[in-house]
């Protein structure tokens, strides 16, 4: 379950110390597992926002793994340990219609 948490620099008096002191200590304590952050101005200060999961929903989440395997197109054999551009294209998930 996505989750969020929002942070004024006006609830520090505009101290920015302050709020970076805020803002490490809930990642320290809770954790989460953030899928965005954003920071807007806010008049003379700044507001930053974060959407996240909580760690209880670590059962929910799915688990991804990643193997190492030899990459070729066509004739040609692309050694993944050089510095080589290969783009990787993700397909959606899909269910089938049989």
């Amino acid at each position: 379950m996505l989750h969020f948490k929002v942070f004024t620099s006006a609830e520090h008096g505009d101290n920015m110390a302050e709020l970076e002191e805020s803002v490490n200590t809930w990642l320290g304590e809770t954790r989460p597992l953030v899928h965005t952050m954003s920071q807007s101005p806010a008049g003379s200060g700044v507001v930053i926002s974060f959407l996240y999961e909580e760690d209880e929903d670590a059962t929910a989440r799915v688990s991804v793994a990643t193997a190492e395997a030899p990459v070729e197109v066509g004739a040609r054999r692309i050694d993944l340990s050089t510095s080589e551009a290969v783009m990787i294209t993700l397909l959606p998930q899909a269910e089938l219609p049989y």
